[in-house]
């Protein structure tokens, strides 16, 4: 019997929501305290139905700008993938969906949260690259720490 070959491929990347608030502007423009960025990550997975061997990943990005009580800005980016896996090995799939999948959407998450973040009238944001490999090994190893306890 002959083995399948595996399958991944990028079939479709898009933005499935995004928002904008800049709930103190025009004030928020003439302040001269810098703001502190809080940059947060989450990603998510679903099969597609009807659509075999497609998963759809979803990677939000949001990103807070706040000194003090005034926030300067708040931005949220659900940036979404459809992914045809295939013939992948059921172990390597977690780390495929929560390491690869988010490393080829994170650069297109991040030109939408600078875009925003420029067209809401401040300095567009560049945020820093992310090791979601990195954060993949320490999410395990905190599965692990909070079994074995």
């Amino acid at each position: 019997m002959e083995e399948a070959e595996a399958v991944f491929m990028i079939e479709r990347i898009y933005v499935k929501d995004s928002s904008f608030e800049s709930p103190n502007a025009p004030l928020s423009f003439v302040q001269t305290e810098a703001p502190t960025v809080d940059v947060g990550l989450n990603t998510a997975s679903t099969q597609v139905e009807g659509m075999d061997g497609l998963t759809e990943v979803i990677l939000t990005v949001t990103v807070k700008a706040k000194a003090g009580e005034s926030t300067y800005f708040a931005v949220e980016v659900q940036q979404a993938g459809l992914f045809r896996i295939q013939n992948i090995p059921e172990e390597h799939l977690p780390a495929l969906i929560a390491v690869h999948c988010p490393t080829i959407l994170f650069p297109y998450a991040r030109e939408v949260v600078a875009d925003m973040v420029g067209r809401g009238g401040f300095q567009p944001l560049h945020l820093h690259p992310v090791n979601f490999e990195a954060l993949y090994q320490q999410a395990q190893q905190e599965q692990v720490g909070h079994t074995t306890q």
